[in-house]
């Protein structure tokens, strides 16, 4: 099986000291750490991180214009270059006076790119850099390092097509013909009749956050991935554009020309076409349109054509040209969508995986990645403050989410990277009955987890169905020629296909998080990336309990095998991620869950701050559309400072409770969720 990878870690952020490029591993030589080895890596250019003093001094001697220089001015250094013959010499990002205290504290702008004749002896000039004393770091540069975290069908699959099928949630709320598929925003069990292993609340909760908000138009989400189709008909709408340049939606970072170009075709191992669909899928999660009569929707995509995030597109991958026109795309992606507003910066792709080394995951991340952890810690740093049409932005920082990998049957629990890294938010893939995707990278590292789809679950009477997967945006250029029949596919209408992977689970987290923004920005609070990312990661969903028992998965070499399911309990992160839970704690409102159709009696007095027999509740009120909502007749009943809910419907509403204190009365709101499937415990972290 041809398997492309997808990696996506969480860590707990912020939780301790970040480790600098200069300390944190690979080899020490001389003055200097050497960063991955000569074997392997690209010909003819290689970077160096500068001592702060002699960053300075190549500012100040030879200026900061890119292009056309091939010395340093520095003494010691320029005897290297005139030694390898020096074709060009450039800052790898550019002097910006707007945010070079910024890049001080991260060392960004103490990296340089040397190019060179391909001849030229790689081990001979890391050697003799890395014995310059002005040299802090020496970075070897490897091709194709970015891979796609969407992983292909282990078998050809079909879609089981059923129809419009009776009203749902879905169905009343919008009118969008494919959110019936969309099990990953509201699972009600809707194809148990095939698949009796789909568990009715198996979702991100997405409908009845859409109760309090359906996006912002000011909140930017940055896709690092393939190229974005700009003009797709459902995504049009909110897609972002520069300030003051009407053709800029982001930047073609791959090959290093501003056209992003999702029309170039590449080919698989039989010669087979692939196309770039891959960003496009991952933003249709994000932000497709809402409710506008076509296809699907997306998380923060706001509704009627209206209000929507929007999807800042900066390719760092995809078919046309070659990856060595621009050796450092992840690096000027990261920072291009910090200095244009972006506040989430959504990465479904990681490293590759060799089961002959398993350890060249953590050394790759190690020892070659030094300039891109110093532009994570940029963006994080720096993002949420240059955005011209959001000036009181929710979020003072930025957030950096990665997909976890596709390699957990084969890798187990290792580390996989960049989603390891401590600072960014790294996400797991959970199928359609709350427990892992067979393919999906576990392990401490692993900070949340949300629905990535698993062909597996879509089995019923020994046919494999596409439905257990997650289905969103592709490309629909009728410019192209495409040669996989998705213009006939009489199943699933032209623009939209079912994937799986961790790729598909990370952005259903950034679409959360962009939804949990945009509340914040309509009550009018802010937030420090610490802050913010607390709030997302408590807002889960426990899925441990269901982690019992085996499931089949298939490994890197088309193999099945049995999944030991008590192997990924603690490794998942907290839960899945929960819509309407992050937004009630943007809101500050307490939820009350209760399990659907069960009665439940609640003890409200710790919200009051009181005991019980000091406290009388008075009244309970409701609005008519909240009881019609939860299918309530009558208003709760009452007992003492108990509550008594029983809900038959599944769904959230709004509960307002007066309560006596001694001669003082206290009102407060309530959300009360009802779900179904929760765990002994509530379910809720």
């Amino acid at each position: 099986m041809k398997k492309m990878l997808l990696v996506c870690g969480f860590l707990s952020l912020f939780s301790c000291v970040k480790e600098t490029p200069e300390t944190a591993g690979g080899k020490q030589e001389g003055n200097a750490r050497i960063i991955g080895t000569a074997e392997g890596a690209m010909k003819g250019t290689i970077a160096v991180k500068l001592s702060p003093a002699a960053a300075k001094t190549v500012d100040a001697a030879v200026g900061v214009t890119r292009g056309g220089m091939t010395r340093s001015g520095v003494t010691d250094i320029d005897a290297v270059l005139d030694r390898i013959g020096t074709d060009d010499f450039y800052r790898i990002v550019e002097y910006d006076e707007q945010y070079e205290a910024l890049y001080d504290k991260t060392g960004l702008n103490r990296w340089y790119r040397i190019r060179f004749d391909e001849e030229t002896d790689m081990e001979l000039v890391g050697r003799e850099l890395a014995a310059v004393p002005e040299v802090a770091a020496v970075e070897y540069t490897y091709g194709n390092r970015y891979k796609p975290m969407r992983l292909r069908p282990t078998e050809p699959l079909e879609y089981l097509n059923v129809g419009a099928g009776p009203a749902t949630r879905a169905s009343v709320a919008v009118d969008d013909p494919l959110f019936k598929d969309q099990w990953g925003f509201d699972n009600t069990g809707q194809l148990q009749h095939m698949f009796p292993g789909q568990t009715p609340g198996a979702d991100i909760n997405l409908l009845d956050a859409w109760r309090l908000c359906t996006g912002d138009e000011r909140v930017i989400v940055a896709v690092l991935d393939e190229p974005v189709q700009t003009n797709h008909p459902d995504l049009a709408p909110n897609i972002w554009t520069k300030p003051g340049a009407t053709d800029e939606h982001g930047y073609n970072f791959y090959n290093d020309k501003p056209e992003l170009d999702w029309k170039s075709v590449g080919r698989d191992s039989y010669g087979n076409p692939v196309y770039a669909d891959h960003g496009t899928h991952v933003a249709g999660t994000i932000a497709a349109v809402n409710n506008n009569g076509i296809g699907v929707c997306g998380i923060a995509g706001g509704m009627n054509g209206l209000g929507g995030v929007k999807i800042m597109s900066c390719q760092m991958m995809g078919y046309g040209g070659s990856p060595y026109d621009n050796p450092d795309a992840d690096v000027e992606a990261f920072v291009y969508a910090m200095k244009n507003g972006a506040v989430i910066a959504q990465n479904s792709w990681g490293l590759g995986y060799n089961p002959s080394y398993p350890e060249m995951i953590e050394m790759q991340w190690e020892y070659q990645m030094g300039a891109t952890r110093d532009a994570i810690d940029t963006f994080i740093a720096g993002a949420g403050a240059n955005n011209p049409n959001f000036p009181n932005a929710p979020l003072k920082g930025g957030i950096v989410i990665f997909a976890a990998g596709n390699d957990g049957v084969d890798a187990k629990d290792l580390r996989m990277y960049p989603g390891a890294y401590k600072p960014v938010i790294a996400v797991g893939g959970m199928s359609w009955d709350f427990k892992p995707a067979f393919y999906t990278d576990y392990g401490s590292w692993v900070d949340i987890s949300a629905p990535g789809g698993d062909q597996l679950s879509g089995e019923s009477g020994g046919k494999y169905y596409s439905n257990g997967m997650i289905l969103s945006t592709v490309l629909c250029d009728d410019s192209m020629t495409f040669q996989d029949g998705r213009k006939n596919n009489q199943n699933v209408p032209y623009g939209y296909e079912f994937f799986q992977g961790t790729s598909m689970a990370c952005p259903h987290v950034s679409g959360v998080a962009a939804l949990g923004l945009s509340y914040a920005a309509q009550l009018g609070k802010q937030y420090t990336a610490e802050e913010f990312t607390a709030l997302l990661l408590g807002s889960v969903n426990a899925i441990d309990q269901y982690f019992t028992g085996t499931k089949p998965g298939v490994n890197m070499y088309n193999q099945m095998v049995t999944l030991s399911l008590g192997n990924y309990a603690d490794k998942m992160g907290g839960g899945c991620v929960d819509a309407l839970k992050l937004l009630l704690a943007v809101k500050g409102t307490p939820a009350l869950y209760v399990k659907q159709g069960e009665a439940t009696t609640l003890d409200l007095s710790p919200f009051f701050g009181g005991e019980a027999g000091r406290l009388k509740m008075r009244t309970v009120d409701m609005l008519p559309d909240d009881m019609e909502t939860l299918g309530l007749e009558s208003l709760p009943g009452v007992d003492g400072m108990k509550l008594v809910l029983d809900c038959p419907n599944r769904g959230v509403g709004m509960l307002t409770v007066r309560v006596t204190a001694g001669d003082m009365e206290i009102s407060r709101e309530f959300a009360v969720v009802s779900r179904p499937g929760l765990a002994e415990n509530g379910g809720w972290l």
